[in-house]
């Protein structure tokens, strides 16, 4: 075998070897089929969501919070973890509030939002009251 043939061997081994490699570690891709009703609950949860938090970063409702001892990053998490059907009623609620309601309303806003979590076993907000 001469020279040259003894390089093109090792480079064609070289190449399957890194074609093999290559091959190995393709991961499959998994996906399913949404119909429109679980894009539509998909949006309708996201818009909930922002709704209430854009609701709860006012900054009077802000300071309510830190003076009731709950940080605006604990809220969101919670907020997170709520069902559709509870952002729903809170957003409803909020909604139902008259324009202008000040901090009693936004304050009996956040009152629900946090009994519906003690309630829930998600947090002890109210153990030391």
């Amino acid at each position: 075998m001469n020279k040259t043939q003894t390089i093109f061997r090792k480079m064609g081994l070289a190449w399957l070897l890194v074609s093999f490699a290559s091959a190995v570690m393709v991961q499959p891709a998994f996906a399913a089929v949404l119909s429109t009703q679980d894009l539509i609950a998909m949006e309708q949860q996201t818009s909930a969501v922002n709704a209430l938090g854009q609701a709860l970063a006012r900054e009077d409702v802000r300071a309510q919070l830190l003076d009731m001892g709950v940080s605006p990053d604990e809220v969101q998490a919670r907020i997170a973890v709520l069902s559709p059907a509870e952002l729903a009623s809170l957003n409803q609620q909020i909604a139902d509030l008259p324009a202008g309601s000040g901090a009693v309303g936004v304050l009996g806003v956040v009152f629900l939002v946090l009994l519906v979590l003690e309630l829930l076993g998600v947090t002890d907000v109210f153990k030391a009251i």
